[in-house]
């Protein structure tokens, strides 16, 4: 208990200001700041240095939005309206340049990859890092990095910089100069569409959210025993009759608009369609394909309710489920995608009552034994 107390004492200093709480999540790799209040231009310029794709030049957009409208103050007393005396002969910023470094600032001639392409790359070779520097004088701001994915992320720590007070945005801590990469590869959150469904705006809305703390990766459990909402084109018969509606499905128009929208905003959409276990739904519409379908009492023979598993012993059922992830995988850029195997229910396939168990019949081909070919 002295640990985790000293622990969360540490996490939570280290994001208090000496004049208050920062907007900024998570905390930077290494940060200076001053105590010289700073005006950002009603029209702000954020410009690259280059040629910007075009998710780059969207998020440059919403940067501006986004402070614009966030109507943020701060978390002091008086809120915005303490600072508001202090703001007048404040000097104001009127412009933040973005630039790349490396070997990707070798041809400003050349449109550079995308957000969205940086962000689905395997984990080890995501680059998020980035340098941000904000003068005190109302000279240009800086925002560096290696590729357009941390320009993303600097973007993001910008806009959390600046507070309201009445119809200006400042900062009260200029000079500001960050330098900041990823402390883990895999920043991850889960979202449970099968158990209950979640519409695609909610879905948009919590990538948005995950990009504004810098997750990174949307483990999306789309489908389980009680719901199939996923519309697979091999297979449309397992979402009509495996949806708890026919408004509850995410067509595959769904799929590649919600992947393209998290990519762009630096989130790798990660897939799970469960299996063996966890696909009692399937039966819906392939009975043939499960076994112990919804049988009784559950806790005998899953994990929840209701039971069924994958008759992995059946040939059809093999061709059915390297079809089904094909299928999916069609839509999925992304290098990851998850195939669940958790849960694995023993008496499943060994208490077959009328089914025979195979130690009865060696020469048969019972379901009962998940390893028989």
């Amino acid at each position: 208990m002295v640990r985790l107390a000293v622990a969360f004492l540490t996490v939570s200093t280290a994001v208090l200001a000496p004049q208050g709480a920062l907007a900024l999540w998570p905390n930077p790799t290494s940060m200076t700041t001053g105590s010289q209040y700073l005006k950002l231009s009603k029209s702000i310029s954020i410009e690259f240095d280059g040629r910007a794709p075009s998710d780059l030049q969207q998020a440059i957009e919403r940067t501006k939005a986004q402070l614009k409208n966030d109507n943020m103050e701060r978390l002091i007393v008086g809120r915005g309206g303490a600072d508001a005396p202090k703001l007048g002969g404040a000097k104001e910023l009127k412009k933040l340049t973005l630039s790349l470094t490396g070997s990707s600032a070798s041809d400003k001639s050349r449109t550079p990859t995308s957000i969205f392409q940086n962000t689905i790359v395997k984990a080890e070779e995501r680059e998020e890092s980035y340098s941000l520097t904000i003068p005190a004088d109302g000279t240009t701001a800086t925002l560096t990095a290696n590729n357009t994915l941390g320009l993303f992320r600097g973007l993001t720590t910008f806009s959390q910089l600046f507070y309201t007070a009445g119809a200006t945005v400042y900062t009260y801590n200029a000079p500001i100069a960050i330098k900041d990469k990823a402390a883990f590869p895999h920043r991850g959150l889960l979202l449970d569409t099968a158990r209950n469904y979640y519409p695609k705006a909610d879905v948009l809305r919590t990538i948005d959210a995950m990009s504004w703390t810098k997750l990174n990766v949307l483990h999306w459990h789309i489908v389980d025993s009680q719901s199939f909402p996923l519309e697979v084109a091999r297979y449309p018969e397992l979402a009509k009759t495996g949806a708890y509606d026919p408004s509850s499905i995410y067509k595959i128009s769904d799929i590649k608009e919600i992947v393209k929208y998290a990519g762009e905003r630096g989130v790798d959409i990660l897939l799970e369609i469960d299996t063996p276990g966890h696909t009692a739904v399937v039966s819906k519409s392939h009975p043939e394909f499960i076994a112990c379908n919804e049988k009784v009492p559950w806790t005998k023979y899953a994990n929840e309710p209701p039971a069924g598993q994958l008759r992995l012993a059946s040939k059809d059922v093999i061709t059915f489920t390297s079809q089904l992830f094909a299928s999916v995988l069609e839509n999925l850029p992304g290098k990851y995608f998850s195939t669940g195997g958790d849960e694995i229910n023993a008496n499943c396939y060994t208490d077959c009552g009328g089914g025979g168990w195979v130690g009865a019949n060696p020469n048969g081909n019972s379901w009962c034994d998940p390893y028989k070919t």
